[in-house]
């Protein structure tokens, strides 16, 4: 017996916790204060660096960039987000990942592109790992300001 086609349909609450969590944990690595073209160089360890760039400021919302740094990756393998903070709904979310802009809540499946069903919900996951782990480094470094430094 076939079962029918079941369609994907996006889970809301799940969604809006992650984007919650990404916004508590980016906060905790951020400074209080900073400016319009920010940069940070994060390293977790001899061969996972990251650059965290402040790209848009206004009132209520902020663009951030997050691309990991190093020359012994080819270029298709390197790790670039970009996130959007909302600091009215404190929540953060991935709106680019790979250089592929408007990530959409769902994907027919299969697709030419070969996006998962859920694929924004699973880039999100994979900012939340992110800032998890750097959390994790920060915490076994005593010195904060050893894993956080201002880019030259």
């Amino acid at each position: 017996m076939i079962k029918p086609f079941k369609k994907y349909v996006p889970n809301l609450q799940k969604m809006q916790g992650i984007c919650t969590r990404n916004y508590a944990l980016l906060l905790r690595l951020l400074p209080v204060e900073y400016d319009q073209n920010a940069c940070w160089d994060i390293k977790c360890d001899n061969h996972l660096e990251f650059r965290l760039k402040i790209i848009e400021r206004s009132r209520y919302t902020e663009t951030i960039s997050l691309v990991q740094l190093g020359a012994h990756l080819p270029q298709f393998m390197v790790t670039e987000l970009e996130i959007r903070v909302y600091h009215d709904a404190q929540m953060a979310e991935v709106i680019s990942f790979q250089k592929q802009k408007r990530l959409r809540q769902n994907y027919p499946y299969p697709n030419a592109k070969l996006h998962q069903k859920d694929e924004k919900f699973q880039v999100n996951s994979l900012l939340k790992d992110w800032l998890n782990l750097v959390m994790k480094k920060q915490n076994e470094l005593s010195n904060n300001d050893a894993l956080i430094s201002p880019s030259v």
